[in-house]
């Protein structure tokens, strides 16, 4: 088996309103993504067919709407690799298909595991190949009630978008120190317009702290309503980040207050894990990219369906604006919010000199109800590979900050053996090889040790 891996997910059965992909077991009674390991090149195009020159052999959208949900991460996750198989991967119908997803196997039981010692309860993760809008790894700890494809409270990660229309529309009023008194996350109808006197913060540390007075008098006195809303939308926010996903959902309001709401995420916009992940990559050229997680898809017969083309990415910033507020979101990990997810007990960088480019946010929101704690981040900061969003919905107990899990996790990709270092991310990213056939984690033939591909 080649050192790259992807996890081939096997669901067949028909229904009435369409295909659903199938769950499978993993030595207890509750479900998990079915699975399979395979190869296929990253820079293959899947949708070289159109739907006019195959009839018949179109993958219809309702299909690449169906989300690989994973219940029960705590029994994958403790299972030896012997356990992890499926009693009955493929179930031979008329009209069955064959799923071979993106997700890379090693990473996703990695995360996994850090999402069962996080003893995250509700939560989502989404790791991206931010050069090929691959999706690396998508995990669900409750797809059912909490599912990865609704629409959740952004809070500060408006911030990023209010900063970049910011630096695109005004750049030196943007750039200015803002002046604040008081509180700087509690909010009121005065504090929108900039006093005349108070404390000065850069706009790099406005970000860094989440700042929610500098960011509604950025969206008041510099964006207002027309520029604001329109790099809302150009962002992808009013709209489905890929089939099956929720559209975002924003709420103006009325007057300089709710404006101000607005910018800094307080307003109640609503946006999916997927959206999240997105605004995170465009932060490498300034481009919005489509992510992707379906290799392709076999009908019974073998025969490969043509896939919809993939959109080309849109230009939502400038490159220099995207890099600019890359190395501003650096000190997010280093002195902000997330400051102490990133170190370790004697203060030192977790991972090492891979500088991570991070925002956090925290909203208490409804449906469901609880507070929404939010970490969206790129490593390595200077030339980005992976994007990593993790959205927890935390109660009145909880173990893990969403920072910590994505600290956890990124030191799981960069690091080895107490060693940091940028090109250890080669391992899931960048070109996998030839295309191989699908190889079934449950073929008993398979000793336990060769069904994890091995780094």
């Amino acid at each position: 088996m080649s050192n790259r891996g992807r996890l081939t997910l096997i669901g067949l059965s028909v229904m009435a309103l369409g295909l659903t992909l199938f769950f499978w077991p993993s030595g207890s009674t509750h479900s998990v993504m079915s699975g399979a390991v395979s190869q296929r090149a990253s820079g293959s195009s899947p949708d070289r067919f159109s739907s006019e020159e195959v009839p018949g052999l179109y993958a219809d959208p309702d299909l690449l709407g169906r989300l690989p949900g994973l219940d029960d991460y705590e029994t994958l996750s403790s299972a030896d690799s012997s356990e992890v198989a499926s009693e009955d991967p493929i179930r031979n119908s008329e009209g069955g298909y064959v799923v071979e997803y993106s997700f890379d196997p090693v990473l996703t039981q990695r995360v996994l595991r850090v999402l069962n010692r996080g003893r995250v309860k509700n939560g989502h993760v989404i790791v991206l190949d931010t050069q090929s809008g691959r999706v690396l790894a998508y995990v669900s700890t409750a797809s059912e009630e909490f599912p990865p494809q609704g629409s959740y409270p952004a809070a500060s990660l408006v911030k990023v978008v209010t900063a970049a229309a910011g630096l695109g529309h005004d750049p030196k009023q943007t750039r200015r120190p803002c002046l604040y008194t008081g509180n700087q996350y509690r909010l009121t109808h005065s504090s929108v317009r900039r006093p005349k006197r108070g404390h000065s913060v850069s706009l790099e540390q406005a970000l860094a702290s989440s700042n929610n007075r500098c960011f509604a008098q950025l969206a008041v006195e510099t964006l207002g309503d027309e520029v604001l809303l329109a790099a809302l939308e150009r962002f992808g926010w009013t709209s489905s980040p890929a089939p099956g996903h929720a559209a975002g959902e924003l709420h103006r309001g009325d007057g300089d207050y709710d404006l101000g709401r607005l910018g800094s995420g307080l307003a109640q916009t609503r946006i999916t894990p997927l959206h999240a992940v997105q605004l995170a990559a465009s932060l490498v050229s300034g481009e919005r990219v489509e992510p992707w997680w379906v290799d392709r898809i076999l009908d019974s017969q073998g025969q490969e369906l043509s896939l919809p083309p993939r959109p080309s990415p849109e230009r939502v910033m400038s490159v220099e604006t995207a890099t600019e507020l890359r190395k501003m979101l650096v000190r997010t990990t280093t002195h902000g919010t997330a400051r102490s997810a990133f170190r370790d007990r004697r203060g030192r960088p977790r991972l090492g000199d891979v500088k991570v480019a991070g925002k956090t946010g925290n909203l208490t929101g409804n449906s469901p109800q609880g507070r929404y704690e939010w970490f969206m981040g790129l490593a390595p900061a200077e030339n980005p590979r992976v994007a990593i969003v993790v959205l927890q919905l935390q109660s009145n107990l909880w173990w893990s900050k969403s920072s910590e899990l994505a600290a956890n996790l990124l030191t799981e990709i960069f690091c080895e053996r107490k060693a940091c270092r940028p090109d250890l991310a080669d391992r899931f990213t960048g070109a996998l090889g030839g295309a191989v056939s699908p190889v079934l984690l449950s073929d008993p033939k398979l000793r336990s040790e060769d069904r994890v591909v091995r780094r």
